[in-house]
């Protein structure tokens, strides 16, 4: 390959098709026709958007009714296809382009992209041909591909021509002549007209002189001549990125089940991973939209603690949060969605133990989660606050790795000499410490005081006169807790040793710990 400038082009041939098969490849070789999935209702009436060759070889063709395709095909299988799944397929295909090339063009069923500067990549055009289907393949599609100088010429040899075709320099004319009129993407009049003048092929259109067609066609019949002739070299017109991935499927059944329903997530989030994977991403949070009987929506997010590609993980992450909060009505439809996110690197160290796997970390947390509640699960920190005893949860993360120290050198005594021994010291009194169990939530408490002390305490499990009392301590809380408290600390006849706190705005006792 040369630096010269090249254009791919990826086209999808029967774009809902294409949509179907990549969320049921085991329906490849089988007939099958396709029908759009608000027509599913209208019965015989719906009309036919794409067949594959089984069905096509018994005469079911584009545009059939469905009671005109099941009587030429039997047995035939109709499937139908939202437009959620046929936009997820064209960006799929997005992605597989720009896995290549960062500058891209795209319409609902193609892509171009520029490729002449991966010469140093690829030995030949055809090896990168190749890389290009089989990086489709991975993500479920199976485009038509072409590669000429001009974007035009490879996406009118794309939509006519399946597999891979490279298309010489100089040689586009002759590469478009056999291709029939509908390479040029005619308006219905225009085809109508050149088929009265008895035109069938791009290579006829091409021969006429293109000042009369002017005068028959206008401008836009100077603009197909130039098409026909392979001299349209409008440049790329570059496309932006979906902000999201998007994968939907919809269900022959309603589903009340959590194993069924995680079957069905785990085939969307094998595309989605497949694509994520195409463009060298990972999977972060995520959401998992379900259309529910009533045609409302359940939305939850799912949030993944590390990026990861393990569908194992992300599926059983949903399955927990589904079991914990089961959707009130049966499920006809699912979406997830996520933004990609670059995968961690991690760099393990010969010194330091091994820590835990993500994926197994990120499961082990979804189910304490699912256990113990939502937001109960994390990382204590001690928030910023006079109140003693306070603590705050927060999402968990992995914390960061130990830095390596090497050992201290030790300095050997001269020759001759022997080592000083070493002296031991000489033991101290313990510290006499005390441990507070705090409790959580406080627990409401009545107090009898006389004067500033308390002399009997009664809490749940706890009761008793109290023999001596050191407080109050008066605290204001910082930040939003702003509440005015007295702190005592009391010893009951019974020994127990006891926090209390009294607010003072509110008039409640409550006690929030227990020295051991």
């Amino acid at each position: 390959m040369g630096p010269r400038s090249r254009i791919a082009c990826l086209f999808l041939p029967a774009l809902p098709l294409q949509a179907l098969l990549r969320s049921q490849p085991e329906l490849l070789g089988t007939a099958v026709a396709v029908i759009d999935a608000e027509d599913k209702s209208s019965g015989g009436r719906a009309v036919i958007l794409a067949a594959t060759a089984a069905a096509r070889a018994k005469g079911v063709h584009v545009g059939q009714t469905l009671v005109q395709a099941q009587a030429l095909c039997s047995p035939l299988t109709v499937q139908a296809v939202t437009e959620a799944q046929q936009a997820a397929a064209s960006d799929a295909l997005y992605d597989v382009a720009s896995a290549f090339s960062a500058a891209i063009e795209r319409d609902q069923a193609w892509v171009l992209c520029e490729v002449g500067d991966l010469g140093q990549l690829f030995d030949s055009e055809q090896a990168l041909l190749t890389a290009l289907s089989v990086h489709a393949q991975t993500v479920g599609l199976r485009p038509n591909l072409a590669i000429a100088d001009h974007k035009s010429v490879a996406l009118q040899v794309a939509r006519c021509r399946s597999g891979g075709v490279l298309v010489p320099s100089g040689r586009e004319r002759e590469a478009l002549s056999r291709l029939p009129l509908s390479a040029l993407g005619l308006v219905p009049a225009q085809a109508v007209l050149l088929d009265k003048w008895g035109l069938s092929t791009v290579g006829e259109f091409a021969a006429l002189p293109r000042a009369q067609l002017a005068s028959r066609l206008g401008l836009a019949g100077q603009k197909l001549h130039r098409l026909a002739c392979g001299q349209d070299d409008t440049p790329l017109s570059v496309t932006a990125p979906p902000p999201q991935l998007h994968e939907a499927q919809q269900l022959e059944d309603e589903v009340d089940n959590l194993e069924p329903l995680a079957f069905v997530l785990r085939g969307l989030l094998d595309r989605m991973v497949a694509r994520l994977q195409s463009i060298g991403q990972s999977c972060g949070d995520f959401t998992l939209r379900l259309q529910l009987q009533d045609k409302s929506w359940d939305e939850r997010r799912i949030t993944v603690a590390a990026p990861t590609r393990q569908v194992s993980t992300l599926v059983e992450l949903a399955r927990l949060q589904l079991a914990a909060a089961p959707p009130k009505l049966s499920i006809c439809a699912l979406e997830v969605q996520t933004q990609p996110t670059r995968p961690r690197s991690v760099q393990l160290q010969l010194f330091a133990p091994a820590g835990p796997q993500p994926e197994r970390l990120l499961t082990t947390l979804a189910r304490l989660e699912a256990l113990c509640g939502a937001g109960r699960v994390g990382r204590p920190v001690v928030p910023d606050s006079f109140y003693p005893g306070q603590a705050e949860v927060l999402p968990f993360e992995e914390p960061p790795p130990v830095p390596y120290q090497p050992p201290r050198a030790v300095t050997m005594p001269s020759p001759g000499t022997l080592p000083p021994l070493p002296v031991a010291a000489e033991p101290g009194p313990l510290p006499n410490l005390l441990a507070a169990h705090v409790l959580r939530p406080p627990r409401n408490a009545t107090v009898h005081t006389q004067g500033r002390t308390i002399s009997f305490v009664h809490a749940e499990a706890l009761a008793g006169p109290v023999r001596r009392c050191a407080g109050p301590y008066r605290k204001r809380g910082s930040g939003s807790q702003r509440q005015l408290r007295d702190y005592y600390d009391v010893e009951l006849h019974s020994g127990e040793l006891l926090r209390v706190f009294h607010t003072l705005d509110e008039d409640r006792w409550f006690v929030d710990a227990r020295y051991d």
